[in-house]
């Protein structure tokens, strides 16, 4: 007789490659790891599940070092939904300005009329991204945090997306008294703004971070569609976490491109996860799906692999990409970042832990690849100016170790962290 296991628990991480997973605040962990020491201490299975694993989670597969357990088909048999690329360049060029293709508005007239569901996908909440004065070009911008403010129609109000700061919205810019005020790229709340014009009888619900944040507000909005159809679920990211709903037969992409052109080495693997996620939502039940995906992009090759569900064409690309310009997984990125209430202060310590760093390049000499001081991409956020010090090195316990070291230090009215492989680089 063969041997065999009998595990009274295991660890399951779902939706492992979600940035969720992710501790972008104190204590700063990364669940795997918590989760694979556990595994050890415990004695039990760590069970890592995803449709679009982290590149660094399905290298450690094709490695050896994790087991892969694929599942090749959709559950009951099902066909995946097609998914269709529209080119927003060629929208313009026929005339349509408007942020909504003649494709995603007859698909989603389709829809509504067969009296099924749709989502809507639009990774920015608010109405507009951004206010500013088309007469002299004053942007309004948080006083606490370096970045634009958001406005939100339904208060009425500029919000800081940092640090939650509030501000009364402009009827004239405070620079020059001018009444042209332009408003930037389209949120969650204009999307539902203008459904409710398009189709003023059918439901529409919005889920962001601005309607989910009461008690159970994730389980009400969510509840409330599962019950209504025809209607139409407009979200950000959270839309796209597993969710099942039968009746959803469509969902339409607004702009791809929002997570495509950050300034991150993760951009391309991001939207790749996104799209085929999002995507995903429909169909899943005897309903044929049907995915609109606007982008100013069309011919990238991450919608290229995404419109066919071809994950491993995308690993081999990517990580390709990844091991020709020596990023992780190939290699370690460390970020020590320094804020304080005083810029002065601030440029100070960071200064004196770049001194001490630049010593581990002749230390360790060619594995260092990468090191630099700088402000961080938001300088200041609720207060603080923020700077940072980046190093990329082939991966190395011992180079890490030194940087923990060097930052392992108290500066009076100054924080200091270190994050490994960070997830926002914000």
């Amino acid at each position: 007789m063969g041997t065999h296991f009998f595990w009274r628990s295991a660890i399951i991480i779902d939706e492992e490659h979600d940035s969720s997973y992710v501790s972008e605040t104190n204590p700063r962990y990364f669940t795997h790891e918590v989760a694979e020491f556990r595994t050890r201490y415990n004695k039990c299975p760590l069970v890592l599940g995803s449709a679009t694993p982290s590149l660094e989670s399905f290298k450690k597969a094709q490695d050896g070092e994790y087991k892969l357990i694929s599942l090749t088909e959709r559950v009951n048999n099902l066909e995946m939904p097609k998914i269709e690329i529209v080119d927003m360049i060629n929208e313009v060029l026929d005339g349509n300005t408007s942020p909504y293709s003649k494709k995603l508005i007859a698909k989603l007239d389709e829809c509504i009329k067969n009296k099924k569901q749709a989502i809507l996908f639009i990774n920015r909440r608010g109405f507009a991204s951004f206010v500013m004065c088309r007469q002299c070009g004053y942007r309004a911008k948080c006083d606490d945090c370096e970045v634009s403010l958001v406005y939100h129609k339904e208060d009425n109000q500029l919000k800081c997306h940092f640090c939650g700061k509030r501000y009364r919205a402009l009827t004239n810019c405070p620079n020059c008294n001018s009444t042209n005020i332009k408003y930037g790229a389209l949120g969650t709340e204009r999307v539902c703004n203008d459904l409710k014009k398009m189709f003023p009888d059918v439901p529409i619900f919005r889920m962001d971070n601005d309607t989910t944040r009461g008690k159970n507000g994730h389980k009400h909005i969510l509840e409330q569609f599962a019950t209504t159809s025809p209607s139409i679920l407009v979200g950000t990211q959270m839309i796209a976490k597993g969710h099942d709903y039968p009746l959803v037969s469509f969902v339409g992409i607004l702009d791809a491109d929002v997570s495509l052109y950050n300034s991150d080495f993760k951009s391309n693997e991001r939207t790749f996860q996104l799209v085929t996620q999002v995507a995903g939502r429909a169909g899943r039940a005897n309903n044929d799906g049907y995915v609109v995906l606007q982008t100013y992009a069309p011919k990238h090759y991450v919608y290229r692999f995404a419109t066919n569900y071809d994950y491993n064409s995308f690993f081999e690309k990517e990580i390709n990409l990844r091991q020709t310009t020596g990023f992780p997984p190939y290699s370690t990125i460390v970020r020590i970042l320094v804020s304080s209430v005083s810029d002065n202060r601030a440029i100070e310590v960071t200064k004196k832990l770049y001194d001490n760093a630049l010593k581990l390049k002749q230390k360790y000499g060619k594995q260092i690849l990468f090191m630099q001081a700088m402000p961080s991409p938001v300088k200041r956020i609720q207060t603080k100016y923020r700077y940072q010090i980046l190093t990329r090195f082939t991966p190395s316990e011992d180079i890490t170790n030194d940087l923990f070291t060097i930052a392992d230090v108290i500066e009076k009215d100054v924080s200091i962290f270190v994050e490994i492989n960070p997830n926002n680089l914000r």
